[in-house]
């Protein structure tokens, strides 16, 4: 109770301190009070599905960390947990290094824009935050979003690869390597196969004309 009773007085000096604005104050009280009212709570079952959009509260945490409410986008599920890529508003003065596949392809920054017009799920310009891969509980979904990125879709796949090459650029890199040399040899077994089939032709057809001309000589 001490401990709880100290935290209690030092968030309270910084309020009084001025140390967070009135919106800050609004989202992290919001953030406490759903924090207690669902901590206790039975987890509730949710049939949950790769490259959906989710409203989550991502709680409390140190800049540049995701924190309080914003929607997501969920790459991976694990029982309760799921793997999310945060999603927040594109605004072109705080964000002048942005990834877009045919705006700005040749970019390597870490935020890659969502464009209101080729996502349903967005009313205005938004960025998917490739290098801040959140771990959550199932039970910090608010609500879900309209709107999916089809996990089949070049778009979808392009950010997972994207997300792997942020985190694990070694990984990646032999992982690209080796499938190129699986393609490369796979590639080669065909064109062996092919000449094989084309070598079993010649060879059948010399056989062919071998016992039409065996059959020409006279006994």
């Amino acid at each position: 109770m001490n401990e709880y009773l100290k935290a209690q007085s030092k968030t309270n000096d910084a309020i009084l301190e001025g140390s967070f604005s009135t919106d800050e104050l609004k989202r992290f009280s919001k953030s406490d009070f759903r924090w207690a009212d669902n901590h206790k709570k039975p987890f509730s079952f949710r049939q949950i599905k790769k490259g959906e959009i989710y409203q989550f509260e991502f709680g409390k945490n140190y800049i540049p960390e995701m924190s309080y409410e914003h929607r997501g986008l969920v790459i991976g599920i694990k029982k309760k947990l799921l793997y999310v890529l945060p999603i927040f508003s594109y605004d072109p003065h705080k964000h002048p290094d942005i990834y877009h596949p045919v705006d700005f392809p040749n970019s390597k920054s870490d935020m890659y824009l969502l464009k209101s017009s080729e996502f349903t799920f967005i009313t205005h310009d938004s960025i998917l935050k490739l290098n801040d891969i959140r771990t959550v509980s199932i039970k910090r979904i608010l609500y879900q979003q309209n709107g999916r990125i089809d996990p089949t879709s070049d778009t979808y796949k392009q950010i997972e690869a994207l997300v792997l090459q942020k985190y694990f650029p070694g990984f990646y890199y032999d992982f690209k390597r080796n499938s190129q040399t699986i393609t490369a040899l796979n590639e080669t077994v065909n064109a062996l196969e092919e000449n094989n089939k084309t070598l079993i032709s010649e060879r059948e057809k010399l056989l062919a004309e071998l016992e039409a001309l065996k059959a020409q000589i006279p006994v």
